[in-house]
Protein backbone atom coordinates (compact mmCIF):
# COMPACT_ATOMS: atom_id res chain seq x y z
CA UNK A 1 0.00 0.00 0.00
CA UNK A 2 2.83 2.39 0.88
CA UNK A 3 4.53 1.79 -2.48
CA UNK A 4 1.24 2.32 -4.34
CA UNK A 5 0.72 5.61 -2.50
CA UNK A 6 4.26 6.66 -3.43
CA UNK A 7 3.61 5.97 -7.12
CA UNK A 8 0.33 7.89 -6.88
CA UNK A 9 2.08 10.90 -5.34
CA UNK A 10 4.80 10.74 -7.99
CA UNK A 11 2.14 10.68 -10.71
CA UNK A 12 0.39 13.66 -9.11
CA UNK A 13 3.68 15.58 -8.97
CA UNK A 14 4.35 14.86 -12.66
CA UNK A 15 0.81 15.90 -13.66
CA UNK A 16 1.07 19.06 -11.55
CA UNK A 17 4.40 20.18 -12.99
CA UNK A 18 3.28 19.37 -16.53
CA UNK A 19 0.17 21.48 -15.97
CA UNK A 20 2.26 24.42 -14.72
CA UNK A 21 3.71 24.90 -18.22
CA UNK A 22 0.21 25.48 -19.62
CA UNK A 23 -0.90 27.49 -16.59
CA UNK A 24 2.09 29.82 -16.88
CA UNK A 25 1.35 30.30 -20.56
CA UNK A 26 -2.14 31.48 -19.62
CA UNK A 27 -0.94 33.77 -16.81
CA UNK A 28 1.57 35.73 -18.89
CA UNK A 29 -1.11 36.34 -21.53
CA UNK A 30 -3.01 38.35 -18.89
CA UNK A 31 -0.29 39.95 -16.75
CA UNK A 32 3.36 40.88 -17.23
CA UNK A 33 5.92 38.20 -16.41
CA UNK A 34 7.49 40.15 -13.51
CA UNK A 35 4.27 40.58 -11.55
CA UNK A 36 3.19 37.03 -12.36
CA UNK A 37 6.45 35.54 -11.08
CA UNK A 38 6.31 37.59 -7.88
CA UNK A 39 2.71 36.72 -7.05
CA UNK A 40 3.40 33.02 -7.64
CA UNK A 41 6.19 32.93 -5.08
CA UNK A 42 4.61 35.36 -2.66
CA UNK A 43 1.79 32.85 -2.21
CA UNK A 44 4.18 29.89 -2.17
CA UNK A 45 6.48 31.58 0.38
CA UNK A 46 3.64 32.29 2.79
CA UNK A 47 2.52 28.65 2.63
CA UNK A 48 6.05 27.26 3.02
CA UNK A 49 6.81 29.56 5.97
CA UNK A 50 3.59 28.39 7.65
CA UNK A 51 4.51 24.73 7.10
CA UNK A 52 8.04 25.33 8.41
CA UNK A 53 6.60 27.00 11.52
CA UNK A 54 4.23 24.10 12.16
CA UNK A 55 6.85 21.38 11.61
CA UNK A 56 9.87 23.06 13.25
CA UNK A 57 8.04 25.36 15.69
CA UNK A 58 10.17 28.23 14.38
CA UNK A 59 10.68 30.05 11.10
CA UNK A 60 14.27 31.24 11.34
CA UNK A 61 17.27 29.18 12.43
CA UNK A 62 19.95 31.79 13.21
CA UNK A 63 22.80 29.29 13.61
CA UNK A 64 22.01 27.47 10.37
CA UNK A 65 21.66 30.73 8.47
CA UNK A 66 24.90 32.14 9.92
CA UNK A 67 26.85 29.11 8.67
CA UNK A 68 25.14 28.85 5.27
CA UNK A 69 23.83 32.33 4.45
CA UNK A 70 25.67 32.73 1.14
CA UNK A 71 24.56 29.32 -0.12
CA UNK A 72 20.91 29.78 0.90
CA UNK A 73 20.68 33.29 -0.57
CA UNK A 74 22.32 32.09 -3.80
CA UNK A 75 19.80 29.25 -4.12
CA UNK A 76 16.98 31.78 -3.70
CA UNK A 77 18.37 34.32 -6.15
CA UNK A 78 19.22 31.80 -8.88
CA UNK A 79 16.89 28.87 -8.25
CA UNK A 80 13.75 30.91 -7.61
CA UNK A 81 14.37 34.51 -8.67
CA UNK A 82 16.27 34.23 -11.96
CA UNK A 83 14.75 30.83 -12.76
CA UNK A 84 11.19 32.17 -12.60
CA UNK A 85 12.02 35.28 -14.62
CA UNK A 86 13.49 33.04 -17.33
CA UNK A 87 10.54 30.62 -17.05
CA UNK A 88 7.82 33.23 -17.44
CA UNK A 89 9.88 35.05 -20.06
CA UNK A 90 10.04 31.86 -22.11
CA UNK A 91 6.32 31.21 -21.57
CA UNK A 92 5.51 34.72 -22.77
CA UNK A 93 7.18 34.21 -26.15
CA UNK A 94 6.90 30.45 -26.75
CA UNK A 95 4.30 27.72 -26.47
CA UNK A 96 4.24 25.56 -23.36
CA UNK A 97 5.34 22.59 -25.50
CA UNK A 98 8.42 24.43 -26.77
CA UNK A 99 9.42 25.51 -23.27
CA UNK A 100 9.13 22.03 -21.77
CA UNK A 101 11.02 20.39 -24.63
CA UNK A 102 13.95 22.81 -24.45
CA UNK A 103 13.94 22.60 -20.66
CA UNK A 104 14.04 18.80 -20.75
CA UNK A 105 17.71 19.08 -21.71
CA UNK A 106 18.54 20.57 -18.27
CA UNK A 107 19.35 17.20 -16.56
CA UNK A 108 22.13 16.64 -19.09
CA UNK A 109 23.44 20.17 -18.56
CA UNK A 110 23.31 19.58 -14.80
CA UNK A 111 25.30 16.36 -15.14
CA UNK A 112 27.90 18.06 -17.33
CA UNK A 113 28.31 20.95 -14.89
CA UNK A 114 28.49 18.49 -11.96
CA UNK A 115 31.38 16.74 -13.71
CA UNK A 116 33.26 20.07 -13.59
CA UNK A 117 32.20 21.40 -10.18
CA UNK A 118 32.11 18.14 -8.20
CA UNK A 119 34.53 16.26 -10.47
CA UNK A 120 31.89 13.63 -10.97
CA UNK A 121 33.20 11.02 -13.39
CA UNK A 122 31.12 10.52 -16.52
CA UNK A 123 31.92 7.71 -18.99
CA UNK A 124 32.31 8.40 -22.71
CA UNK A 125 28.88 6.89 -23.32
CA UNK A 126 27.47 9.50 -20.91
CA UNK A 127 28.91 12.36 -22.94
CA UNK A 128 27.63 10.78 -26.16
CA UNK A 129 24.16 10.56 -24.58
CA UNK A 130 24.36 14.26 -23.66
CA UNK A 131 25.21 15.08 -27.28
CA UNK A 132 22.19 13.04 -28.38
CA UNK A 133 19.92 15.07 -26.07
CA UNK A 134 21.57 18.30 -27.23
CA UNK A 135 20.95 17.39 -30.87
CA UNK A 136 17.26 16.93 -30.06
CA UNK A 137 17.15 20.36 -28.38
CA UNK A 138 18.81 21.96 -31.41
CA UNK A 139 16.28 20.19 -33.63
CA UNK A 140 13.31 21.52 -31.63
CA UNK A 141 14.64 25.08 -31.89
CA UNK A 142 15.45 24.84 -35.60
CA UNK A 143 12.26 23.11 -36.74
CA UNK A 144 10.00 25.64 -35.03
CA UNK A 145 11.96 28.65 -36.23
CA UNK A 146 10.48 30.03 -39.48
CA UNK A 147 13.92 31.11 -40.73
CA UNK A 148 15.16 27.49 -40.59
CA UNK A 149 12.40 24.84 -40.58
CA UNK A 150 14.79 21.88 -40.65
CA UNK A 151 16.84 19.84 -38.19
CA UNK A 152 20.08 21.81 -38.44
CA UNK A 153 20.95 25.32 -39.59
CA UNK A 154 24.56 26.57 -39.43
CA UNK A 155 23.32 30.00 -38.34
CA UNK A 156 21.36 28.69 -35.32
CA UNK A 157 22.81 31.30 -32.96
CA UNK A 158 21.80 34.19 -35.22
CA UNK A 159 18.16 33.16 -35.53
CA UNK A 160 17.46 32.39 -31.86
CA UNK A 161 14.31 34.18 -30.70
CA UNK A 162 14.03 35.98 -27.37
CA UNK A 163 11.80 33.17 -26.10
CA UNK A 164 14.36 30.51 -27.00
CA UNK A 165 17.09 32.53 -25.27
CA UNK A 166 14.92 32.70 -22.13
CA UNK A 167 14.36 28.91 -22.34
CA UNK A 168 18.10 28.23 -22.65
CA UNK A 169 18.78 30.46 -19.64
CA UNK A 170 16.04 28.50 -17.87
CA UNK A 171 18.07 25.30 -18.38
CA UNK A 172 21.21 27.05 -17.15
CA UNK A 173 19.60 28.41 -13.98
CA UNK A 174 17.96 25.03 -13.28
CA UNK A 175 21.36 23.32 -13.54
CA UNK A 176 22.99 25.81 -11.16
CA UNK A 177 20.06 25.44 -8.75
CA UNK A 178 20.49 21.66 -8.74
CA UNK A 179 24.22 21.96 -7.98
CA UNK A 180 23.63 24.48 -5.19
CA UNK A 181 20.84 22.31 -3.80
CA UNK A 182 23.19 19.33 -3.83
CA UNK A 183 25.78 21.37 -1.93
CA UNK A 184 23.18 22.35 0.67
CA UNK A 185 22.13 18.72 1.07
CA UNK A 186 25.76 17.72 1.61
CA UNK A 187 25.79 20.22 4.50
CA UNK A 188 22.89 18.29 6.05
CA UNK A 189 20.30 21.03 5.45
CA UNK A 190 16.86 19.45 5.09
CA UNK A 191 14.88 19.96 1.88
CA UNK A 192 12.00 21.87 3.53
CA UNK A 193 14.41 24.46 4.94
CA UNK A 194 16.23 24.79 1.62
CA UNK A 195 12.97 25.22 -0.30
CA UNK A 196 11.48 27.72 2.16
CA UNK A 197 14.57 29.93 2.42
CA UNK A 198 15.01 29.80 -1.35
CA UNK A 199 11.38 30.81 -1.90
CA UNK A 200 11.70 33.78 0.46
CA UNK A 201 14.96 35.14 -0.98
CA UNK A 202 13.78 34.44 -4.51
CA UNK A 203 10.55 36.28 -3.73
CA UNK A 204 12.58 39.35 -2.71
CA UNK A 205 14.36 39.31 -6.08
CA UNK A 206 11.02 38.96 -7.87
CA UNK A 207 9.53 41.80 -5.83
CA UNK A 208 12.17 44.27 -6.99
CA UNK A 209 11.92 43.07 -10.59
CA UNK A 210 8.15 43.66 -10.43
CA UNK A 211 8.71 47.06 -8.81
CA UNK A 212 11.00 48.25 -11.61
CA UNK A 213 9.62 46.43 -14.65
CA UNK A 214 6.14 45.16 -13.80
CA UNK A 215 2.71 46.68 -14.24
CA UNK A 216 1.51 46.61 -10.66
CA UNK A 217 -1.66 48.58 -11.42
CA UNK A 218 -2.97 45.70 -13.56
CA UNK A 219 -2.80 43.11 -10.76
CA UNK A 220 -6.14 44.09 -9.20
CA UNK A 221 -7.93 44.03 -12.58
CA UNK A 222 -7.44 40.34 -13.27
CA UNK A 223 -10.52 38.06 -13.64
CA UNK A 224 -11.40 35.17 -11.33
CA UNK A 225 -10.01 32.60 -13.77
CA UNK A 226 -6.60 34.26 -13.54
CA UNK A 227 -6.54 33.87 -9.75
CA UNK A 228 -7.72 30.26 -9.94
CA UNK A 229 -4.90 29.43 -12.35
CA UNK A 230 -2.47 31.39 -10.16
CA UNK A 231 -3.64 29.42 -7.10
CA UNK A 232 -3.00 26.17 -8.98
CA UNK A 233 0.47 27.32 -10.07
CA UNK A 234 1.43 28.55 -6.59
CA UNK A 235 -0.20 26.01 -4.30
CA UNK A 236 -0.32 22.81 -6.35
CA UNK A 237 2.57 23.37 -8.76
CA UNK A 238 5.00 25.01 -6.32
CA UNK A 239 4.17 23.54 -2.89
CA UNK A 240 2.02 20.38 -3.00
CA UNK A 241 3.95 18.82 -5.90
CA UNK A 242 7.20 19.39 -4.00
CA UNK A 243 5.90 17.37 -1.02
CA UNK A 244 4.52 14.61 -3.26
CA UNK A 245 7.89 14.44 -5.01
CA UNK A 246 9.84 14.35 -1.72
CA UNK A 247 7.61 11.60 -0.28
CA UNK A 248 7.96 9.56 -3.48
CA UNK A 249 11.77 9.80 -3.24
CA UNK A 250 11.62 8.70 0.40
CA UNK A 251 9.76 5.49 -0.54
CA UNK A 252 10.91 4.67 -4.07
CA UNK A 253 14.43 6.08 -4.05
CA UNK A 254 16.11 8.71 -6.22
CA UNK A 255 16.90 6.59 -9.36
CA UNK A 256 13.29 5.51 -9.98
CA UNK A 257 11.87 8.98 -9.35
CA UNK A 258 14.44 10.77 -11.52
CA UNK A 259 13.74 8.48 -14.47
CA UNK A 260 9.98 8.96 -14.00
CA UNK A 261 10.38 12.75 -14.23
CA UNK A 262 11.22 12.29 -17.92
CA UNK A 263 7.47 11.79 -18.36
CA UNK A 264 6.84 15.49 -17.70
CA UNK A 265 7.53 16.66 -21.30
CA UNK A 266 5.29 13.97 -22.80
CA UNK A 267 2.58 14.69 -20.23
CA UNK A 268 2.74 18.38 -21.14
CA UNK A 269 2.45 17.53 -24.85
CA UNK A 270 -0.45 15.16 -24.17
CA UNK A 271 -2.27 17.88 -22.20
CA UNK A 272 -1.88 20.29 -25.11
CA UNK A 273 -3.54 17.78 -27.43
CA UNK A 274 -6.33 16.64 -25.08
CA UNK A 275 -7.25 19.92 -23.38
CA UNK A 276 -6.17 22.59 -25.87
CA UNK A 277 -6.70 20.70 -29.15
CA UNK A 278 -3.19 21.55 -30.35
CA UNK A 279 -1.65 19.61 -33.21
CA UNK A 280 1.86 18.27 -32.76
CA UNK A 281 4.19 18.08 -35.74
CA UNK A 282 6.09 14.86 -36.42
CA UNK A 283 9.33 16.85 -36.07
CA UNK A 284 8.38 17.99 -32.56
CA UNK A 285 7.53 14.45 -31.47
CA UNK A 286 10.75 13.00 -32.93
CA UNK A 287 13.00 15.71 -31.47
CA UNK A 288 11.27 15.42 -28.11
CA UNK A 289 11.84 11.67 -28.18
CA UNK A 290 15.53 12.20 -29.02
CA UNK A 291 15.95 14.58 -26.06
CA UNK A 292 14.26 12.25 -23.57
CA UNK A 293 16.20 9.25 -24.87
CA UNK A 294 19.45 11.16 -24.45
CA UNK A 295 18.52 12.22 -20.91
CA UNK A 296 17.54 8.69 -19.86
CA UNK A 297 20.74 7.22 -21.32
CA UNK A 298 22.80 9.90 -19.57
CA UNK A 299 21.20 9.05 -16.22
CA UNK A 300 21.75 5.33 -16.78
CA UNK A 301 25.40 5.80 -17.75
CA UNK A 302 26.12 7.96 -14.70
CA UNK A 303 24.24 5.59 -12.39
CA UNK A 304 26.21 2.59 -13.68
CA UNK A 305 29.47 4.52 -13.35
CA UNK A 306 28.71 5.37 -9.70
CA UNK A 307 27.76 1.75 -8.91
CA UNK A 308 30.96 0.54 -10.53
CA UNK A 309 33.05 2.95 -8.42
CA UNK A 310 31.29 1.77 -5.27
CA UNK A 311 31.67 -1.86 -6.29
CA UNK A 312 27.92 -2.46 -6.14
Amino acid sequence: MKINNAYLKLALAILSWAGVYHAANYLVRHLDMYSTAFIRYLIASIILISILKIKRNRIFDAELFKNNWFLLISIGIIGIGLYNLAFFGAEKHLTANMVVLIFSFSPCLTAFMASIVFRQKIPVTGYLSMLLALSGTIGVINYTNPTCGKFFCPEIFTHLSIGEIYALFLCFFAAIFSLLNRKATQRKIDSLTITTYAAVFGCIVLFFSMLFFGKISEVSHQPLNFWLVMAYTSIIGSVAAYFWYSEAIGTLGVPKVVVALNAIPFTTLLMSVVFFKERLSIATIICGGVIITGVILTNLCISRSIKKELGV
